[in-house]
């Protein structure tokens, strides 16, 4: 059996109902991730811009389907090289459908939105916490910090497969999982340690996973290098050019600084691409591409055998070689030119203002006992009939996974802590999946429900 046949399988967690091939539960795969909800609702939630109504300019599903034609160039391009060792259409399908999925745990507003929910989580969940349940047992410290953590990777894990529940292949599940540290584990010097590639929630999971593919314990599935290094190509150029489109950064200034400050090749690079005829961004970026893609692949088989056991901890775009080094500028001029400029961050504001206020109005559910809660459709007294309408927006998706896990989930000591934390996700599960429009909805509505 080839290195690539014990990393490229056909198990899940549920068996099929009938005998699969690894290209055939591939293929299942890819079905189930393109018609699922979470994917559609992308192209509501911010990339650069939050709240934009600009056709032209990028959600996070645009984004993540530039992603994955990327990703599928450098899967070709590794599987030419390592043919006839690695079943080629199974590894091409496995990154494309890794990149597709790479933001849809992302909540409203994006990176900044996930700041918000972490402020907000270290803030209030203590409180709420003593309220509801009272004193907490030897295990809760370790249960608090997973419930504090949130970030959008881990929540993409729970959202495919513990709210959605596609049953997708364990293949398909580590490709996805850019970090290997649990959200209740402390950190280690490790790479892939930086942030939580998973919740408490999705131990047995990720037990599963290791199990099947012993590496992935301490370093990442090799085919999530290749998807890393797509999303970075992807938006290196593309948060520019939108930037320009949106009026935000004019191309007259970004030439002044990249042609100051950038390396000789990307000057050769923006020179050569006509920067005044129409198209100039298609064609810079295409040229970048052309450049980038053979050395993705270069470095992927220069470290292929520490990335197959799990030990190699510097992304495929660490590489000290002109190409790499120009779109690290581009990545560092946007972070500081475009995400920092004033129309940005006061739609930011805007987001901030509707994400802490959804967060607030839904709190009260947290303050209740899991008696009180249960019984929320009997309570008649006026906070309580405001406390079952808040009940009743929660999706019955999200609701369903409550009830099973609030129940019966393993590795908790205490049956209160178990509940309690189980409501929290329920409450984190539905404001991270609404889209940046519906957040704002949201909030409109609730502050009328409040005055």
């Amino acid at each position: 059996m080839s290195r690539y046949a014990d990393l490229i399988r056909a198990e899940r967690l549920r068996p099929a109902s009938v005998p699969e091939t690894t290209v055939q539960a591939i293929e299942a795969d890819r079905a189930r991730i393109v018609q699922c909800s979470p994917v559609r609702r992308l192209q509501q939630k911010t990339q650069v811009f939050p709240l934009d109504v600009k056709a032209s300019v990028r959600s996070r599903l645009t984004h993540s389907l530039e992603v994955k034609e990327t990703g599928r160039q450098l899967a070709l391009r590794v599987a030419a090289e390592l043919e006839p060792e690695v079943e080629r259409d199974a590894l091409v399908s496995l990154v494309e459908m890794a990149c597709l999925l790479h933001d849809v745990g992302n909540p409203p507003f994006g990176h900044f939105g996930e700041a918000v929910m972490i402020d907000w989580l270290g803030q209030q969940l203590p409180g709420l916490f003593r309220r509801a349940v009272g004193e907490p047992s030897r295990q809760w410290p370790m249960l608090l910090a997973d419930l504090r953590q949130f970030e959008g990777n881990a929540q993409s894990l729970r959202l495919v497969h513990t709210l959605q529940d596609l049953n997708l292949s364990l293949s398909q599940l580590a490709a996805l999982q850019k970090y290997v540290r649990g959200a209740y584990q402390p950190k280690t010097g490790g790479r892939w340690q930086q942030k939580p590639g998973h919740f408490f929630s999705e131990r047995p999971l990720v037990q599963q996973i290791r199990q099947l593919f012993p590496t992935t314990a301490r370093g990442r599935h090799p085919l999530t290098f290749l998807m890393e290094a797509a999303d970075d190509m992807a938006y290196g150029v593309a948060d520019l050019e939108d930037a320009v489109d949106r009026g935000v950064l004019s191309l007259a200034e970004l030439e002044r600084a990249l042609l100051n400050n950038g390396n000789d090749y990307l000057k050769t690079l923006w020179q050569g691409s006509r920067v005044q005829e129409p198209g100039f961004f298609s064609r810079f970026r295409e040229r970048l591409g052309q450049d980038l893609l053979p050395l993705v692949t270069e470095q992927f088989m220069l470290y292929q055998q520490a990335i197959l056991e799990g030990e190699h901890d510097q992304p495929l775009l660490a590489a000290e070689q002109a190409p790499a080094d120009a779109l690290q500028w581009l990545k560092s001029f946007a972070h500081e030119h475009v995400f920092r400029r004033r129309e940005v961050e006061s739609l930011e504001l805007a987001g901030f203002a509707a994400l802490k206020g959804v967060l607030d109005a839904f709190a009260p559910l947290l303050t209740l006992s899991a008696a009180e809660f249960v019984d929320l459709e009997n309570r008649r007294d006026a906070n309580g009939q405001l406390l079952r309408r808040l009940f009743h927006r929660l999706p019955a998706r999200h609701l369903a996974a409550y009830r099973r896990d609030s129940q019966s989930a393993p590795f908790f000591e205490s049956e209160a802590e178990r509940e309690w934390y189980f409501r929290v996700r329920l409450l984190l599960d539905f404001i991270s999946g609404m889209t940046d429009t519906y957040v704002l909805e949201e909030y409109r509505l609730l502050c009328g429900l409040q005055s």
